[in-house]
């Protein structure tokens, strides 16, 4: 998924405003919040999910005063087979720590990747997120994570590479908005590490992925425009040009409206 870094936002915000009224006596209560895109393309740590078409997504966040959540995040997907929506489900907690002059928020929780009609495909995923505010700026956001799955890609790669595989991601995200300005940028960097030689056409156990773009907020709507080169270091040998497209350095332009 492929459109966690906007789900991200949301349970940012959401966790520092949990972390200035935690100082405060408050009763407990629900918030939700969420936002629907539209995109040139879905791209799930740096690869086609739709190859190469557009996409309609969105996330919703359930979030408790306690610092518990509950998200979803939906789009449309394209593998070639029945799959054609995506539907992940999210449960987690988010708490406030203090690391010396910082107080990040840490995020731990679990995702189900979960593809209607091609049940095989579905598998769960946990993740690890330290989510660091006013990092070097104000309003900027720095975000490492650690994800890890037991059977990634679901009962399909079992089936195919013949035991079920494990996987390692590591990320590191960081959103900063440009001067006083309503404009900001975004960068990533991703680390995929599996058990098994299972990605590119020379196939590898690991792969490398990225982002760099820079947005627009039009406050009084709560729209968001962004511009993204989105790619990976997947080797493409054996690949057709729609596979090798999928897989390479692409302009992203997405809209996302938030309420």
């Amino acid at each position: 998924m492929k459109g966690l870094h906007r789900l991200l936002v949301l349970i940012t915000a959401c966790s520092s405003n949990y972390a200035l009224a935690s100082d405060q006596p408050t009763t407990p209560n629900f918030n939700l919040s969420g936002n629907v895109a539209l995109a040139s393309e879905y791209r799930w740590r740096g690869q086609t999910q739709t190859k190469n078409d557009a996409a309609f997504q969105g996330n919703f966040l359930l979030n408790h005063s306690s610092g518990f959540y509950v998200a979803a995040f939906a789009s449309n997907v394209d593998f070639g087979d029945e799959a054609h929506l995506e539907l992940d489900p999210f449960i987690g907690y988010t708490t406030p720590i203090s690391l010396g002059n910082f107080r990040p928020t840490l995020d731990i929780g679990m995702l189900r990747y979960n593809y209607v009609g091609k049940s095989d495909l579905n598998y769960n995923e946990y993740y690890l997120k330290m989510i660091i505010n006013n990092a070097l700026n104000d309003n900027d956001s720095f975000s490492p994570s650690i994800s890890y799955t037991d059977q990634y890609g679901g009962k399909a790669t079992r089936q195919n590479i013949g035991q079920d595989v494990n996987n390692w991601y590591f990320n590191l995200l960081y959103t900063t908005p440009i001067a006083q300005t309503h404009f900001g940028a975004v960068a990533s960097l991703g680390y995929s590490k599996a058990s098994q030689a299972i990605y590119g056409g020379d196939t590898k156990d690991h792969f490398i992925d990225w982002k760099i773009g820079a947005n627009y907020n039009y406050k009084p709507m709560n729209l968001v425009a962004e511009l993204a080169a989105i790619g990976t270091d997947l080797d493409t040998t054996g690949y057709s040009e729609t596979n090798k497209k999928g897989v390479k350095t692409a302009a992203v332009l997405s809209l996302t409206k938030s309420f």
